[in-house]
């Protein structure tokens, strides 16, 4: 039997925290790369897995021939797995507890002595659940700021390095004020394995705490007080002489746990380190499938698996975990997949969950849609096979089928960030003042009810003539049964691009070619609803709900260039768009929830980039067969070469008063590498650009840089 095809088993591109270094070009394009591989990755398996649970496999002889089957039978359907080769991790425990849940050692820091709240001031997707990130503010003016090489404490108010230490590559960081230490998890060299090191923070030095690694890779990790709970998968081979996944690992075969039927061939680790004593893992549970998206919350851990049957059908099951000692509590399946880390959410005792039919909801493959260009009589699909995001400025007309010559750049490993300007070209603009978009905001309207709840615990796909998203409600009492779910909605053809549940409310984006915004009723479990909805043009990828009658969205306006779009909730009949801000031809926060920094009072702020030096990309002539489009592989050449060099990076602030989205400021300055992060100082800002950040006055001048290499 040859080896399998080798394909990663997770899908970065579609979680926007795990973007922090790219920029959008890049990000997008290699999202479409990354997301056939991970379709590819899953597809081959001839039944869902069952929802009613999980069972221990009864020693390592029946995992492996578990897995073996799993893989010949991928292979079977010529579809390619997830499998690949990995070295044994370091971590070795003996057996106890059950159920697939090991109770390793005594923790030295319960739940209840750990509470702490802090996420350092980064943007996460749970309150008081911590996640990586590339900065972490910590008290009397000092930063941590993590490069591709190193860890490195700032004076914030000095502008200087206080500490530095060496870390894995494509590392990042979350830090426990309480017991001052820092967490910093990357990869391997190799990128065979994950690795966890707990370091001590103080005044001026960083002090190695030591070190726990596995194999397989990083799907994430969130700290919780005193807790840092680690998620990662790998895959089985089917090779007799490759290991099975995570051998020697903290959980043993005979508590490794599998639904009852066919499962991706590959495994996923959650396990739980202290912030003191020892570092190796108190709590650990290991599962079939690959587990691409977890929600923790402070009672509970899900673990999110897709599955594809050669019929092409998708179905997410959906495992619950109990956070203080890992205990499985039951298992459920939605139909379709998620989007991102925003597509779950536990609240009241239900779990809430946003899907997408078929493959793939927001940034997996199709042509990219984008608005007219001027004089152009409609809108249309440009000829780039990409994530499903528009690549801001870009010039380009209609035209049948993928036509761009090389414009799908090579995969990136998604562990490796990228610290180059992305290559896409923009024309050369200017960012125009805040306004009201100039046309009327269309008539509401609430799409039809006809497709009711199915019953209880069914897994209901859509029509040929439905709509592809739905919201389902889970009860978490024991296995995860769906007690009720919104109609399927969306125009035809659109997938969920952002996401949003905020108590009883949820917001929706889906896209094609309009931008429809919802607002779903989850206030009856049993009897969620579409509340309203408005339309208008581009697309909000990340939302943020502002106040109780507010939701601000970022992502690509009419024009293809990053907007800030206000929504007035007051009424969820009638949803409106009320304002909009152009903030510039790149904002991470489209794509990385961490790049949006919260100043308080209804205030907040984020990087934007602009490339004023760059002319557009290469056209291809009007009488090619294609017709004009783009060719993203030509490299950007500047306007003016004796203009400075670098890109322009700016923060914008932004407030929210009434229905007005008001642009408080733009700093602005130039930088040899795009902005991903903007931290306040007490006299300007600190901007992370690559591997350094950069100090800059209100004014946006240059007062003094860091090197974090």
């Amino acid at each position: 039997m040859g080896t399998p095809v080798v394909a990663p088993p997770m899908d970065p591109a579609t979680t926007p925290g795990n973007l922090p270094r790219r920029g959008l070009a890049i990000a997008l394009s290699g999202a479409c790369v990354a997301s056939v591989l991970t379709i590819a990755a899953v597809i081959g398996t001839s039944s869902q897995a069952s929802a009613s649970g999980l069972e221990a496999f009864n020693s390592c002889e029946e995992l492996s021939a578990w897995g073996t089957e799993q893989v010949e039978r991928s292979m079977e359907t010529a579809m390619p797995t997830s499998t690949f080769s990995v070295a044994a991790g370091s971590a070795d425990a003996e057996s106890t507890g059950a159920g697939g849940t090991q109770r390793l050692t005594s923790s030295a820091t319960a739940a209840e002595e750990s509470a702490d709240s802090s996420t350092g001031g980064t943007n996460v997707v749970v309150e008081g659940v911590d996640e990586l990130d590339l900065v972490e503010l910590l008290s009397g003016d000092r930063g941590l700021f993590v490069s591709p090489t190193a860890l490195v404490l700032v004076d914030l108010d000095a502008g200087e390095r206080v500490a530095r230490t060496g870390v894995t590559w494509g590392a990042q960081v979350t830090y426990d004020a309480d017991a001052q230490v820092a967490w910093v998890v990357g990869s391997s060299d190799d990128g065979l394995s994950v690795e966890v090191r707990r370091i001590a923070v103080g005044a001026s030095e960083l002090t190695d705490q030591g070190s726990w690694s596995t194999s397989g890779q990083l799907v994430t990790a969130r700290r919780l007080g005193g807790e840092l709970h680690v998620v990662a998968t790998a895959g089985f081979t089917g090779v007799a002489t490759d290991p099975i996944p995570f051998e020697g690992g903290p959980v043993p075969c005979d508590r490794v746990l599998h639904p009852a039927g066919p499962s991706d061939a590959s495994a996923t680790l959650i396990a739980t380190l202290p912030v003191s004593g020892a570092l190796e893992p108190t709590d650990a549970t290991e599962v079939v499938g690959s587990g691409q998206l977890v929600h923790l919350t402070p009672n509970a851990a899900y673990l999110a698996t897709p599955q594809w049957d050669p019929e092409g059908e998708t179905t997410t099951t959906v495992h619950r975990f109990e956070l203080d000692d890992l205990t499985h509590t039951g298992s459920g399946q939605v139909p379709g997949t998620l989007l991102n880390d925003f597509s779950m959410s536990e609240h009241d005792g239900h779990l809430r969950v946003a899907v997408t039919a078929g493959a793939g909801g927001g940034f997996i493959g199709g042509p990219m849609p984008m608005m007219p260009i001027e004089g152009d009589s409609g809108m249309g699909d440009v000829a780039v096979e990409s994530s499903g995001a528009i690549e801001p400025g870009s010039p380009g007309r209609a035209v049948p089928g993928p036509t761009v010559v090389e414009a799908v750049p090579p995969p990136v490993d998604p562990e490796v960030p990228e610290t180059t300007v992305p290559e896409t070209t923009v024309p050369e603009t200017t960012v125009p003042e805040t306004t009201v978009p100039e046309t009327t905001v269309p008539e509401t309207t609430v799409p039809e009810t006809t497709t009711t709840t199915g019953a209880p615990g069914a897994v209901e796909q859509p029509g040929p003539d439905d709509p592809l998203n739905r919201v389902l409600v889970l009860d978490t009492e024991g296995d995860l049964d769906t007690v009720g779910t919104t109609p399927w909605f969306g125009l035809p053809g659109e997938t969920l691009h952002g996401i949003r549940f905020d108590g009883a409310t949820a917001y929706a984006v889906t896209f094609l070619q309009t931008d429809p915004f919802y607002v779903i009723d989850l206030a009856n479990p049993t009897a969620p609803r579409i509340a309203g909805e408005v339309k208008l043009p581009g697309f909000s990828s990340y939302l943020h709900p502002v106040g109780d009658d507010a939701v601000v969205g970022f992502g690509p306006g009419e024009d293809g260039r990053s907007a800030a779009k206000l929504f007035d909730v007051s009424d969820p009949a009638a949803p409106k768009v009320v304002d909009t801000v152009v903030l510039g031809d790149d904002a991470p926060i489209s794509y990385d929830h961490h790049a949006f920094t919260d100043l308080g009072d209804g205030r907040f702020a984020t990087p934007v980039t602009t490339w004023s030096n760059f002319g557009g990309g290469c056209i291809l002539p009007e009488g090619t067969p294609e017709g004009p489009t783009i060719d993203l592989a030509c490299a950007p050449e500047p306007v003016d070469p004796a203009a400075e060099p670098g890109v322009e990076s700016s923060v914008v602030e932004l407030r929210v008063e009434g229905n007005q989205l008001i642009e408080v400021s733009r700093t602005s300055t130039r930088l040899a590498e795009p902005a991903s992060r903007a931290i306040p100082t007490s006299d300007g800002w600190a901007l992370l650009a690559g591997t350094a950040v950069a100090f800059i006055d209100d004014a946006g001048a240059l007062r003094t840089s860091v090197d974090l290499s």
